[in-house]
């Protein structure tokens, strides 16, 4: 009876360990490299529980998901490789060599460029995601970490040298170095903000956050934490950044505006990275000394739930809250991509004879979608934020660039373009479906400028 027992407890666990390697996720996942495992873990943020685990080369690094949340891409520090998972498959469906022991890697928020930081070679390199291919190079010195402009075009990355420890600014269309912040210490993570006008990095050995202003490359502030923080990404609506403090074990929040210490968390030992919901509402600590993930209610400022994920988490990255087409399934719309752009499509209305447009913004549209008037007609348009979550509207080729409060509406002066159409977007969701255009009359919808 004794043995018999043993061996239906035996199958009971083969039986569990395979359900969490196959099991299908109810939401978004997040994606955890484990240093230690040669592995990823893959986390169901509606369960908060891991359901696969994805192996991948000695010591995943760095780890960025698409902003579509199709691909997950993951560096080897002890290999020369990015691996490429497909997140519908959770396997491993490509690997592009970039040079011995790449360490961060960073996403352009059009998900089209990752940077990867090529400690070991001392190239920042950069992937074109539809090919899966590099595309550029540029020397830099044991480049650790980088950032990425929102608009693409510039980044920043840590250069580790001793003796030329700096932040070294490159061009990523020509794939140059085209400046340079010289550094007494070390510099480790480093995150740019939404308006591309800040980048928020943190230095070894220094219990602070610096504050880089990204027009003078003047460092204007030092936020005071607790002892050894690493990272410190801000919201996608800009208010807060989210330091992970590895000393006390704890992640801070920070007050964008002040460039003040807000509150702490106390999460779990050596918080290494975090990943913030795309609504701005939970956070995601990976603790690389207690071997888990904290997840966090930013509104409560407390820890909601811990999930046991393997042996040292190191970099972690979440899937959008609602893809284009879940976003557009759940709303009764439809998912289309133009020109590469996704949109949720919530309709096309004809606005030649108003002087006064009522739209709506929600998570994660604008309605109507699509904006027909006469060739440079001016007109205002009202927008509603429905939402509880802090949306935007930008024009690029109006200059417009204006937030909107939950539940509150704002009004903007826009042009029916004299031919074709322009773009407008929400520039903290555009990435999962929230794009519209305003079309001339005789135009068709397509391309925008």
């Amino acid at each position: 009876m004794r043995r018999l027992a043993a061996g239906v407890m035996a199958l009971a666990l083969m039986a569990a360990s395979i359900g969490a390697g196959t099991a299908r996720a109810a939401g978004p996942k997040a994606y955890v490299g484990l240093f230690k495992d040669d592995a990823v873990a893959v986390i169901d943020t509606t369960q908060n529980r891991v359901v696969a685990t994805i192996p991948v080369p000695k010591g995943p690094h760095g780890l960025v998901v698409t902003p579509d949340g199709g691909k997950v891409y993951v560096s080897s520090d002890g290999a020369s490789t990015v691996s490429v998972i497909d997140t519908a498959s959770d396997r491993v469906t490509g690997s592009i060599d970039v040079g011995a022991n790449p360490h961060g890697l960073a996403i352009s928020s059009d998900g089209k460029k990752v940077l990867v930081a090529g400690y070991g070679s001392s190239r920042a390199l950069v992937i074109d995601t539809t090919t899966d291919r590099v595309v550029g190079q540029i020397a830099v010195p044991q480049v650790h970490n980088g950032t990425i402009a929102p608009d693409g075009r510039r980044a920043w990355v840590a250069s580790q040298k001793q003796g030329a420890t700096a932040l070294a600014i490159l061009d990523l269309q020509t794939f140059t170095q085209v400046g340079a912040v010289p550094l007494d210490k070390t510099p480790r993570a480093l995150d740019v903000s939404p308006d591309g006008k800040r980048v928020y990095f943190t230095l070894a050995g220094v219990n602070a956050i610096q504050v880089l202003d990204t027009a003078t490359n003047q460092i204007l502030a030092q936020i005071p934490v607790g002892a050894s923080p690493h990272q410190a990404p801000p919201t996608l609506d800009g208010r807060w950044a989210l330091a992970a403090v590895q000393g006390p074990g704890e992640l801070s929040i920070l007050d964008t505006a002040s460039n003040t210490l807000a509150a702490t968390v106390p999460v779990g030992t050596l918080p290494h990275w975090i990943a913030i919901a795309s609504d701005g509402r939970t956070a995601w600590v990976a603790n690389e000394g207690s071997n888990d993930v904290s997840v966090v209610d930013l509104a409560k400022r407390t820890v909601i739930a811990t999930i046991a994920v393997g042996n040292a988490p190191r970099k972690i990255a979440v899937q959008p809250i609602a893809a284009p087409r879940a976003a557009a399934a759940r709303k009764g719309a439809k998912a289309v991509t133009i020109a590469g752009v996704a949109y949720t499509d919530h309709g096309t209305r004809d606005i030649s004879t108003q002087g006064v447009v009522k739209m709506e913004a929600d998570d994660y549209y604008f309605g109507p979608t699509f904006l027909r008037g006469k060739p440079g007609q001016r007109v205002r348009l009202r927008i509603e934020n429905e939402s509880s979550t802090l949306h935007n509207i930008t024009i690029p080729g109006q200059q417009i660039d204006r937030d909107i409060l939950p539940k509150q509406t704002i009004e903007v002066d826009v042009t029916v373009p004299a031919s074709g159409a322009v773009a407008f977007m929400c520039k903290f969701h555009g990435p999962v479906g929230m794009n519209g255009q305003i079309v001339a009359v005789e135009g068709k919808i397509g391309a925008a400028r």
